[in-house]
């Protein structure tokens, strides 16, 4: 009998992505042409994707045409694209296609149709803060730090980027602007983080300099050109902007922020925070059900952890417990060689366990490397980023700060979330999938891609890596803290909690320090809204289709046959991924 997600998860099937029936051996005319039309389609936005996506284009070694443009402009620009690649998606007979591209099909739907970014959405997103500005501004950083600088087209094209970069500033200051003019204000909470982030940030505007060692290659003329161009890019449009952004965030705009934090407090917002829902978790769920699954869930972790204090002969709170491990030396790393050090003993020991519960794994190698420093303050941890034509490896960029306030107690299913056998697996094997085209090679959904990296984290507990109390309580602190997150972003964005309840429940509930409790607050309410639901909810959804394909295969049930349906056909929207696991168990069942 499914559980209640595996009911909900069948429910959208039928109505958005249910499979096409079982394909000839040889597609009939018809299903080639709509296949191909298909293809065409995918292909097209792939193409616009390279033409236009900075990021894009340093992943596959391409010229950056440049960076984010922030303006009203561009989200007219976009929706144009949509609505013509909608028309062209509605022309497409669904039921003529085959397997593979039918998933291409209902993906498709789901970005263009059911999910798509509006105006509604542009001018309730909040560029400014400290999880949405360091990355997108420190990832152009490590493209002008990638750039060649070995000719003098090189220079000249360096210099032009300098320019995009001052360009990117200058419509994120326009877009505040205008968003003060519309009345909609950053909550005033989050404007002592967001300043400190901006302060730090301008700061780096002199490392738009390269280095002297950068230009040996080039001759006299090249070199003198370069610099003057990048000082003036820098002197006149980029250290301006980021004092126009530093100065639009004084005081006028703090007498005028809000007090309370949250979509649902902006017209408009409690509609988006529901769009929002769906696109990250990639299920039609409301707030409410969110809500109290979280309650659910947070209750049933707390008994877990329970049980491990008491095995330990604790009887004090978990908040007690956890100030007294945090600050055990056995737990905490003296400098970042040491938290790179714990990181990869627990890669190494998963490292020859793999090949049991993998047919393959990427060929792309992978490490650890700690964030550039501005960037830490407005992270609680770090991110992954995959591999690209500069960078080969996969790495997780780690938060190497206060070191003596961040027990490593976690590390283990930190690790196994960001690299093996979790972002960096699905990743980098979704990349390297000759089977994929490039669309689907870079799709990502975010409940799949995070629901996938806490799933193969807690595949450490079956394995054994977490092989003491305090290693297992770890993963438990890991798993409390993304649980949580389904009651405090309900909670914030829906049902008007106010900020400090958040905290408050957060401290109850979680061993997380105040200053990530602050940190991971405001990434909720403010930041990125919905984004933190996919963790739980796809983590949840894996393990009921491995649960299902166990009961129902019995000893024909083989970890690296489920494993393969989940992974095998990439990123894709949950109902998607139980589809591909239905049709693995039928398989079985026949063979």
């Amino acid at each position: 009998m499914k559980t209640k997600l595996g009911l909900i998860l069948s429910s959208a099937m039928l109505a958005t992505s249910a499979p096409a029936a079982a394909q000839p051996a040889a597609p009939s005319t018809q299903a080639q042409g709509e296949n191909a039309k298909l293809s065409a389609l995918a292909d097209a936005i792939e193409q616009d994707s390279l033409a236009t996506n900075f990021s894009a284009q340093f992943r596959e070694g391409k010229r950056i045409s440049g960076f984010v443009d922030y303006s009203p402009a561009e989200v007219a620009r976009n929706a144009a694209k949509r609505e013509r690649w909608k028309h062209q998606l509605a022309a497409i007979r669904a039921d003529a296609l085959g397997e593979v591209e039918r998933e291409t099909y209902d993906i498709l739907r789901f970005t263009l149709i059911e999910t798509p970014e509006d105006e509604n959405e542009y001018w309730l997103t909040f560029d400014l803060t400290p999880y949405q500005a360091p990355m997108a501004i420190g990832y152009v950083q490590q493209v002008l730090a990638a750039h060649p600088l070995a000719t003098a087209a090189d220079a000249a094209d360096y210099v032009r980027l300098a320019g995009a970069y001052a360009a990117m500033l200058e419509t994120l200051a326009a877009k505040v602007e205008a968003q003060t003019a519309r009345g909609i204000y950053l909550p005033k909470p989050a404007l002592p983080p967001i300043r400190a982030t901006w302060t730090t940030l301008a700061a780096s505007a002199d490392a738009l300099q390269p280095a002297a060692a950068r230009l040996s290659a080039l001759d006299a003329a090249a070199r003198a050109s370069l610099e003057t161009g990048v000082r003036t890019a820098a002197d006149g449009r980029v250290k301006p902007a980021f004092a126009r952004i530093q100065t639009l965030l004084g005081p006028a705009y703090e007498a005028k922020a809000p007090e309370a934090v949250g979509l649902g407090q902006y017209p408009g917002g409690k509609d988006l925070y529901r769009k929002l829902i769906q696109r990250y978790t990639t299920l039609p769920l409301t707030p409410d059900q969110i809500h109290q699954r979280g309650l659910e869930q947070v209750a049933d972790v707390a008994k877990r952890m329970q049980a491990i204090r008491t095995q330990l002969g604790f009887t004090g709170s978990s908040r007690a417990f956890y100030d007294r491990i945090s600050t055990d030396p056995r737990f905490l790393a003296k400098t970042p060689a040491d938290v790179e050090a714990t990181y990869m003993r627990y890669i190494h020991a998963i490292e020859p366990k793999i090949s049991s519960y993998f047919r393959t794994q990427p060929r792309a190698p992978y490490g650890v490397k700690r964030l550039p420093p501005a960037a830490e303050p407005g992270q609680t941890f770090g991110y992954y980023s995959p591999p690209n034509a500069t960078e080969p490896r996969g790495i997780y960029h780690y938060n190497g700060s206060n070191l003596d306030k961040r027990s490593l107690i976690n590390a283990g299913t930190l690790i196994y979330h960001e690299l093996l056998p979790g972002h960096h697996f699905q990743i980098a094997g979704q990349s390297e999938n000759a089977a994929l085209s490039p669309f689907r090679k870079n799709y990502m959904a975010g409940a799949f891609t995070e629901g996938w990296g806490e799933y193969a984290a807690s595949l450490g507990i079956e394995l054994g890596l977490y092989d003491t109390p305090e290693a297992l309580y770890g993963r438990y602190i890991n798993e409390m803290f993304l649980t949580v997150r389904l009651v405090v972003d309900s909670g914030m964005n829906d049902k008007g909690w106010s900020l400090e309840k958040a905290r408050a429940y957060m401290r109850e509930v979680t061993s997380l320090s105040d200053l990530e409790i602050d940190s991971e607050s405001l990434r909720y309410s403010v930041s990125i809204p919905g984004q933190a639901l996919a963790y739980r909810t796809g983590y949840d959804a894996l393990w009921d289709f491995r649960r299902r394909a166990e009961k129902t295969l019995g000893q024909r049930f083989d970890i690296r046959d489920f494993h393969a349906a989940v992974l095998g056909s990439g990123a894709r929207p949950l109902p998607l991924v139980e589809a591909s696991v239905d049709r693995m168990i039928a398989g079985k069942k026949r063979n």
